[in-house]
């Protein structure tokens, strides 16, 4: 068999790249095992090998909200946001002595952090802060909506 040194070339690179993007089940993978730390010494800071590959944050990074300890009514004394356990909400915004409302769903990020994606697309998402299952504060930290009892 007479091939070029180019169909050759090809041929080796097309292997190579399959071989390279082939990953292993991560269920059948054999896990690491466990060290103890000694007393008293700072827990290690391992590294999340694949956020490191796959460019995408640490599993220790991923959202943590617990969805039914945050739900309930919060307001910043002028609007209203009410966050539902099935990770919907409906906010009524005051202004000028006008309310207007909107619903969409809410979704943890970021570790402490609280998105809105309303339902009508012209509408921009909010983040939120959680400080507390009874506070959160606005992106930019301006406006703090405080749990509302009874509601």
């Amino acid at each position: 068999m007479n091939i070029s040194f180019r169909t050759f070339c090809l041929l080796a690179l097309t292997v190579a790249s399959a071989v390279a993007c082939k990953r292993e089940d991560p269920v059948a993978a054999p896990q690491p095992a466990a060290v103890a730390t000694p007393a008293g010494a700072p827990e290690a800071n391992p590294v999340d090998a694949t956020s490191v590959v796959d460019n995408t944050p640490a599993a220790t990074e991923a959202a943590t909200v617990d969805s039914k300890a945050i739900a309930g009514s919060f307001s910043d004394g002028e609007s209203v946001l009410e966050l539902r356990a099935d990770g919907s909400y409906v906010q009524t915004l005051n202004a000028a002595g006008v309310a207007v409302s909107s619903d969409g769903a809410w979704s943890g990020h970021g570790g402490n952090g609280l998105l809105l994606d309303p339902s009508s697309k012209s509408a921009e998402d909010v983040s939120f802060e959680i400080v507390s299952n009874d506070e959160l504060r606005t992106d930019k930290g301006t406006r703090v909506f405080k749990r509302v009892a009874g509601r």
